[in-house]
């Protein structure tokens, strides 16, 4: 007996598809995977579609994997493939442009509660006429759209996580886990607003999760909660994984930020090690009146104190996010919240841009508030009502430095103090670094971190940084290393001056002077000197006053 077939297809290899497990844990039938990425040729895909001749082959199907579907579902329809079954938040809210390409029927939101009156549908006929949460052509070429209804009671879920066929991958992916299902929050550009209710699963259920893909090697989580921080259970599972953590394990949340109670940032931090718990939240914009044209609201000076709290612990990583593009906000009114976002010192933050996804009210009003935006995904503003095109590219750049500069953690916190120190704004450093870095003819993809300090040095050189802030650059390039690193700088040859150095520390700390001379890199640094000890595994800084 034919079994239905379900295809994930990742924008990376370490992503794990919970979509497709879900249905497959949650289904009384047989149900068979396949997993790939979309950088894997569609051929390929195509043929092992063919060769598994499936009942029906489901795509879970996302901004970032729709022409792959879109290209799959087209090359199976002219061969006479089986029916082609597609669910997920590209097609669930706007079906009709998709059973008009050639998808024979569409599960919209939540589908594991519809999934096997579908399998029972393409295996014996019956009829899909009253189910919720579906699309599909009808025998007169009609197309029916049933309204999503949600699952109100989670704990009759199956878990995702308890596939045998996963255990050798546990180490080398990320887990995504659900305590809650649905968003309070109301952001017209978010697909989560179209949720209707917030509802959790039973505790637990979450930590029996947990713990078993820690048991199993699992390093990396990221809950799927649009906003954990209004989680009833948040404190629990936070003690849970402070409890069971690995040495390994990284867990990262969504906050919502001036929701976030004190008691539980407080408690995090007198009880967490650092780097274990890692916090995604959305500042978005900085001002009330952009905010509340997107139906968000946001308590900006809560928010920012909250966060200067978390930052100075330096207990939980930050990641922040912002969006450019916002109805209402200019290219000047946008610099104003990044500056003050830069200022606060988190270690990531993410300058995205507007997309008007389907389904969103924001899209469906794109054409009276003036924005204009790619038709294809991921649906991206190019002209809002306060941008236009040349604002955008000026913030493409600015995005380039960020990830180039800041967000990859090469510098840590040395190059954002000189920044903040150096630039009428950090925006305007950001914005002349990459541009001089381009001028230059630097290499985009493929560079060495030789290439980017010394590129960073030279910038700040020429713009009139003092040495003793440039020692510190050359100090943190030398924290980046586990082995004795090439150096973009002069290092001392004297051989007596380093036997000197290398004396005093064998006083000090027990240095084997041989070792130092083999492993051991010696510079100039401020009014003394630095010597950097590697023993392939970590790095020892110790820095000397000068001597005689």
């Amino acid at each position: 007996m034919k079994s239905p077939l379900l295809v994930a297809i990742d924008a990376k290899y370490i992503h794990t598809n919970n979509a497709v497990r879900l249905l497959k844990a949650n289904s009384k039938h047989p149900v068979d995977l396949l997993c790939y990425t979309i950088k894997d040729d569609p051929l390929k895909i195509l043929q092992a579609i063919r060769q598994a001749d499936p009942l029906f082959v489901g795509f879970s199907t996302y901004i970032w994997n729709v022409e792959t579907v879109r290209f799959l579902t087209r090359r199976l329809k002219n061969q006479d493939g089986p029916a082609v079954v597609l669910g997920g938040p590209e097609v669930s809210y706007e079906p009709r442009p998709f059973l008009e390409s050639g998808a024979d029927l569409i599960i919209r939101g939540e589908g594991e509660h519809v999934f096997d009156a579908v399998i029972e549908h393409y295996r014996s006929g019956q009829s899909l006429a009253d189910l919720p949460n579906l699309a599909y052509r009808s025998d007169n070429g009609e197309i029916i759209e049933r309204p999503i209804k949600e699952i109100d009671d989670l704990s009759i879920i199956e878990s995702p996580h308890r596939f045998a066929f996963d255990e050798h991958e546990r180490p080398h992916r990320i887990h995504y886990i659900e305590s809650s299902r649905g968003c309070p929050h109301r952001c017209t550009y978010c697909l989560s607003s179209l949720e209707q209710s917030v509802r959790f699963f039973p505790v637990e259920t979450v930590l029996a999760d947990i713990d078993y893909l820690l048991k199993r090697g699992a390093r990396t989580f990221r809950f799927l909660d649009r906003s954990f921080d209004v989680s009833k259970h948040a404190c629990t599972i936070v003690d849970y994984i402070v409890a069971h953590h690995t040495e390994e394990s990284v867990f990262q949340f969504e906050m919502t930020g001036d929701n976030l109670p004190l008691e539980l940032v407080e408690h995090i931090h007198r009880t967490a090690p650092p780097g274990l718990f890692r916090f995604e939240v959305g500042i978005q914009s900085i001002h009330d009146d952009v905010n509340r044209k997107v139906g968000r609201r946001q308590d900006t000076e809560s928010l920012f104190r909250t966060l200067r709290k978390i930052i100075s612990a330096n207990v939980v990583d930050l990641h922040l996010d912002l969006i450019a593009g916002l109805p209402g906000e200019s290219l000047e009114r946008f610099k104003e919240g990044f500056n003050a976002t830069f200022d606060l010192g988190a270690k990531e933050i993410q300058l995205g841009f507007l997309k008007l996804l389907r389904g969103t009210a924001l899209r469906r009003l794109a054409p009276r508030m003036g924005y204009l935006f790619d038709q294809h995904p991921p649906y991206e503003v190019q002209k809002s009502d306060a941008m236009d095109e040349r604002d955008f590219a000026e913030l493409k750049e600015v995005e380039a430095a960020l990830d180039r500069f800041h967000n990859r953690g090469y510098f840590e916190g040395t190059l954002h103090g000189i920044l903040m120190e150096t630039f009428e704004s950090p925006y305007e450093g950001l914005l002349s670094m990459i541009r001089t870095y381009r001028e230059e003819g630097l290499p985009e993809k493929g560079y060495q971190l030789e290439t980017l300090y010394d590129f960073v040095h030279r910038f700040l050189a020429a713009r009139g940084v003092e040495e003793d802030r440039l020692d510190d650059l050359k100090r943190t390039y030398l924290e980046q290393f586990k082995t004795k690193p090439k150096g973009y700088f002069p290092k001392i040859r004297n051989k007596p001056l380093r036997q000197r150095l290398f004396q005093r520390l064998n006083q000090d700390v027990g240095l084997n002077v041989n070792d130092a001379f083999k492993h051991a890199v010696c510079i100039h640094y401020k009014e003394g000197f630095l010597v950097a000890y590697y023993d392939g595994e970590h790095v020892a800084i110790h820095e000397l006053s000068p001597v005689d």
